[in-house]
């Protein structure tokens, strides 16, 4: 009882001050507030705003720099199209995360609303066809929610939109925020800043300085304890995040998104592959069906008419330039050793290697910009692989795939090599494995990743098609494999004996019959379907084939 009278003194004398914050004295703009909204100032003549100490590029989206501010000048064909944007940390404090790793993705489109333009975030989880009446309750239901508001500041050429965009990059945004990945608490936009900004036809590249910080008071929980230990590949564990200051190197790439979607193939449970789900709102089903279709990249022939032909546009990955040169061949071959999968498909080299450009022949190349899929080399004591790839989530279309191989996987492999075959290899019997088997176990543990970044799911399956006796036989082994998949698990043929004479050369799994004939059910053109729906009595029948041949079938753990 004695405190009410202490907390109506309180609340009456906060009174006149709230009158005041919101009203501010006459000519003073009033604070940027949620809940209130703000008149858009009228725009200013251009050569005000984009003044002659301006640094400009033109691309898909014209980039303008003025000392620590960047705009956006939005051509017309801009407005309105939909945009993949792809978040990565290039660079990070020591013990948070690796250089390379991804951050999120999502897909976003720029929209004009008078003297306002707006980002929004654009989701796919629920469609329906536009031409039938039910596509305006879904839309209803998906109305995309606006992750910024910017004034348009000047008109340019053909009354494009000029707008100030540092706040997209110097501040804490949800949707692109790397917060999470060093577990910080805050961010301290006073010291983050963008550092370069690269523009091309289809894509804008931004690399943006963030600063993250944990009060010393907040660690482990917010109780104040000792930081946690540092976990494996010198990080620390999920749990917390230690006090201080962590900076990061954000690299954002907007890439415009294929005006006509890939035509999308109906995913089956039968065959391997990584899917995305639709809720579709327009079949004539009484229901509304969860679709799924298969993850893939777009292959399209030169010559349809070819059994087998060069692709108009092959799978291209680039070997990180922080490779070790020594294993830069072997990085190759591991992404190569899967032309004749595609061969089965009917393309001819339809997945190449390349090593990075140097930054004399082309000085805007990175391996964080989206338009190309890189295996990056991470210096990491993490016994570890991972192959993730990015995806146009309106048709399954693979876009962009950034495998993250971690240096100390190499002693993960010497150790599987050395117990499982190495009685069958004298070169196991030294160490460090001597380079070229160390480069065939690296080859391998690539291929596996790019399977994945093509996409593929684990086959774990696959080794137990075999019958036993066959896993001794040389002369099969030498043709097939030890397993149908380099999807599986499968690792080394420790099941051979030295009296069954298999060569080295062949202890170590490779892209396999199931691997080949999936890429062909996955990637094979059939000309005749202009729909997903079309296509589905033919992949039934490659499917099908399952049925005679064991070492075609797929089955893994949570599968989806």
């Amino acid at each position: 009882m004695k405190m009410r009278p202490f907390v109506v003194a309180a609340v009456v004398a906060l009174t006149p001050l709230a009158a005041a914050a919101q009203d501010p004295p006459a000519g003073q703009q009033p604070p940027d507030r949620p809940g209130r909204e703000q008149a858009a100032p009228e725009p200013r003549p251009y050569e005000r705003v984009i003044t002659r100490d301006a640094k400009s590029k033109e691309g898909v989206i014209i980039t303008h720099r003025i000392k620590d501010k960047l705009y956006y000048e939005l051509p017309r064909a801009a407005i309105g199209r939909e945009f993949l944007w792809v978040s990565q940390i290039a660079r990070t404090t020591l013990g948070e995360g690796y250089g390379g790793q991804a951050a999120g993705n999502r897909v976003v489109r720029w929209e004009r609303h008078d003297n306002r333009v707006l980002l929004r975030s654009i989701s796919y989880d629920i469609v329906s066809d536009e031409k039938e009446p039910i596509a305006r309750a879904v839309r209803a239901a998906n109305y995309d929610p606006i992750v910024m508001s910017f004034n348009v500041e000047a008109f340019g050429k053909d009354d494009a939109p000029v707008i100030d965009v540092t706040r997209l990059f110097t501040t804490d945004v949800p949707e692109f925020s790397g917060r999470s990945r060093v577990r910080a608490r805050t961010f301290d936009a006073s010291r983050s800043f963008i550092e370069r900004v690269a523009t091309f036809p289809q894509n804008i590249e931004v690399e943006v300085t963030q600063t993250y910080s944990t009060p010393l008071d907040q660690d482990g929980g917010g109780r104040g304890g000792p930081a946690p230990a540092p976990g494996p590949g010198g990080g620390r564990g999920q749990v917390a995040a230690r006090p201080g200051t962590s900076s990061v190197l954000m690299h954002y790439s907007m890439v415009l998104l294929p005006g006509e979607p890939m035509q999308s193939r109906l995913f089956d449970e039968r065959v391997g592959y990584f899917s995305i789900s639709q809720l579709d709102y327009g079949k004539d089903e009484h229901r509304s069906p969860a679709r799924r279709y298969i993850t893939r990249y777009r292959l399209e022939k030169k010559d349809p008419n070819a059994e087998l032909s060069d692709p108009v546009k092959p799978i291209t990955y680039y070997v990180d330039p922080a490779t070790p040169t020594k294993w830069v061949p072997y990085v190759k071959k591991g992404i190569e050793s899967w032309q004749p999968a595609f061969e089965a498909a009917g393309f001819r080299r339809g997945i190449i290697a390349k090593e990075a450009p140097t930054p004399e022949e082309d000085p805007d190349w990175s391996p964080e910009d989206a338009r190309y899929s890189v295996v990056r080399w991470l210096p990491s004591t993490t016994e570890n692989a991972v192959g993730p790839h990015i995806h146009d989530p309106r048709s399954g279309e693979i876009l962009e795939a950034d495998i993250q191989f971690y240096h100390n996987v190499m002693n993960l492999a010497r150790d599987w090599y050395f117990v499982q075959v190495g009685p069958l290899d004298k070169r196991a019997k030294t160490l460090p494995l001597p380079d070229d088997l160390m480069g065939r176990l690296i080859e391998y543990v690539v291929a596996h990743e790019v399977g994945h970044t093509l996409g593929f799911q684990h086959n774990m399956k696959s080794s137990s098609e075999y019958p036993a006796a066959k896993v001794h036989d040389k002369d099969w082994v030498h043709t097939m494999g030890h397993t149908a998949s380099i999807m599986d698990y499968s690792r080394f043929n420790y099941v051979a004996q030295p009296e069954d004479g298999i060569d080295v050369a062949d202890l170590v799994p490779r892209v396999g019959p199931y691997d080949k004939w999936a890429t062909m059910w996955g990637y094979k053109p059939i000309p005749s379907a202009k729909s997903p729906e079309q296509e589905k009595k033919t992949l039934d029948q490659w499917a099908r084939e399952q049925d005679k041949t064991p070492w075609l079938r797929f089955s893994t753990a949570n599968a989806r």
